[in-house]
């Protein structure tokens, strides 16, 4: 596969050059939504409200970008095999 030839899903990721575009195609708005509320509830610092302004760089530890990384995998697969199955509007509504 692709991402094993270029070191993993990282650098599969890495390799696209930021084409998020080919990364969700086929895949409803609602559930690209979705996926993006995750990260900005991170942003807007979780249930601590310690709101991370959106322009400002920062420094984070590639540790906890990893299980950024990994909730999203998780969460973008599960919503993802939900919309293929037809329910994910359900649990959207919920």
């Amino acid at each position: 596969t692709a991402a094993s030839e270029v070191g993993g899903i990282a650098g599969y990721i890495a390799s696209l050059q930021g084409d998020v575009k080919s990364l969700t195609e086929g895949i409803s708005p609602e559930v690209v939504d979705t996926m993006k509320l995750l990260i900005e509830f991170v942003l807007e610092g979780g249930t601590k409200k310690k709101k991370i302004e959106p322009d400002k760089e920062m420094e984070v530890p590639g540790s906890a970008l990893q299980q950024l990384a990994l909730w999203q995998l998780v969460l973008g697969y599960r919503l993802r095999e939900q919309e293929a199955k037809g329910d994910y509007k359900r649990l959207l509504d919920s």
